[in-house]
């Protein structure tokens, strides 16, 4: 399939030591789109087979809210995977993180148990997602962002899984470890980020100045006012209404419609 191929040619950027990985990272690329598929299958842009592809070729320069959403829950998918994977004990270079074992955690309870080790996670998807970018412009700056962006989403949705101690069952103290929420629910915390995003309003007399230092500068401040935790993009999004085959989606001719949903045209 397209999504296939698409995550064919992501793997393809990625660091040739890293290959052990590949598996996980086509895997979790796959998941995301999934989700996102999910996510969006009442709504006029659907996530069709091509956004992954319009998403992380280098050529293309869109910065939608939809292209800032796909890059964000692909590479989500990709870390989550990994850190999954690593927990499991398919990688012989990771395991369980448990730096912090032994550690007062809070009021009647320590850390212990075995952490997902969502470190790994991030630094082994980075390597994968981060070479699909290697401009310097403003849609690059997002996409770079974005990556930031799924990572502290994983982090957000993580939960605490505790065990009790003490005699009788008296849960006197617990032992306490981080483990990954469902997906779904990473799913959910993104698209309701994805319906807060935050457009960029960038110095247009400074842009015109070019690659020149100025441009620059101009780049590195709108970004720097930018939080982790915000979801961004730089060009309004069509109206998903009419096909379009070179930005990739269909329009909605044809497709049922959910009658009882909010805010959404029937």
């Amino acid at each position: 399939s397209l999504c296939f191929r698409s995550v064919n040619n992501f793997l393809m950027t990625g660091p040739k030591a890293y290959l052990t990985y590949s598996s996980s990272v086509a895997a979790g690329a796959h998941s995301g789109m999934e989700e996102c598929k999910f996510q969006f299958g009442w709504e006029r842009w659907n996530c069709p087979e091509s956004a992954l592809q319009l998403s992380t070729h280098n050529r293309l320069r869109s910065a939608t809210r939809e292209t800032s959403f796909v890059h964000a829950i692909s590479s989500a998918g990709v870390m989550y995977t990994l850190t999954r994977n690593c927990s499991m004990g398919d990688f012989e270079s990771c395991g369980c993180d448990d730096s912090r074992n032994g550690r007062v955690g809070g009021r009647g309870w320590v850390w212990g148990g075995c952490s997902d080790n969502v470190e790994f996670g991030e630094r082994i998807s980075k390597l994968f997602v981060d070479a699909l970018e290697t401009g310097h412009d403003t849609p690059a700056l997002i996409k770079l962002h974005t990556s930031t962006f799924s990572t502290e989403a994983v982090k957000a949705t993580m939960k605490r899984a505790c065990k009790c101690h003490g005699v009788s069952g008296s849960c006197s103290i617990q032992t306490c470890w981080l483990q990954l929420a469902e997906f779904r629910e990473i799913g959910n915390y993104l698209k309701i980020k994805y319906d807060q995003a935050h457009k960029l309003e960038m110095d247009k007399r400074r842009m015109r100045a070019g690659n020149s230092a100025d441009s620059r500068g101009a780049t590195a401040e709108t970004f720097h006012h930018v939080h982790a935790t915000e979801l961004v993009f730089l060009e309004d999004s069509p109206d998903y209404c009419t096909r379009n085959a070179s930005l990739g989606h269909h329009g909605t001719e044809g497709r049922e419609c959910l009658q009882t949903g909010k805010n959404l045209s029937q």
